[in-house]
């Protein structure tokens, strides 16, 4: 299991992004190049189980996720089925001097051939990182938006 963290800084209040971040069911409306449906199939009031269609790194996948959500500022991922079933994804939403501080603490697990590649994980990491990117931008601009 390969462990890290991604830290972001967003302009946009802790209030706003935690519920950018855990509004499950509209989350492919944010990121629709990776997130290609999204299918809650549990749902209670600090806990989600979605169905989810990806896409990431040129490959399809469905997968199973379970989404704790702990107002204010914790969203915890558990990756329940797939090639990365096992990994986890921590976030916190820590307020800053002009927005809010991003930080995931990633578990993760590569099932199958893959993990025999070592630079596949750092792929990833790269790939995760740049992908964090896209979501602040596409979040503020979703916020400009509506504003």
């Amino acid at each position: 299991m390969k462990h890290f963290k991604i830290i972001k800084h967003t302009s946009l209040s802790q209030q706003q992004i935690f519920h950018i971040s855990t509004d499950i069911a509209n989350f492919d409306k944010i990121l629709p190049k990776y997130f290609k449906s999204l299918k809650i199939i549990q749902n209670d009031q600090y806990q989600k189980t979605a169905v989810e269609t990806i896409s990431f790194l040129g490959f399809g996948a469905k997968v199973k996720t379970r989404h704790v959500i702990i107002p204010p500022n914790i969203h915890e991922v558990y990756i329940l089925t797939g090639p990365m079933k096992g990994s986890s994804f921590i976030e916190s939403y820590i307020p800053s001097k002009n927005g809010t501080e991003i930080t995931i603490n990633v578990n993760l697990k590569i099932l199958g051939f893959l993990h025999l590649f070592s630079f596949f994980s750092d792929l990833i990491i790269d790939k995760m990182t740049s992908v964090m990117g896209e979501f602040v931008l596409s979040a503020e601009e979703k916020i400009r938006f509506i504003d």
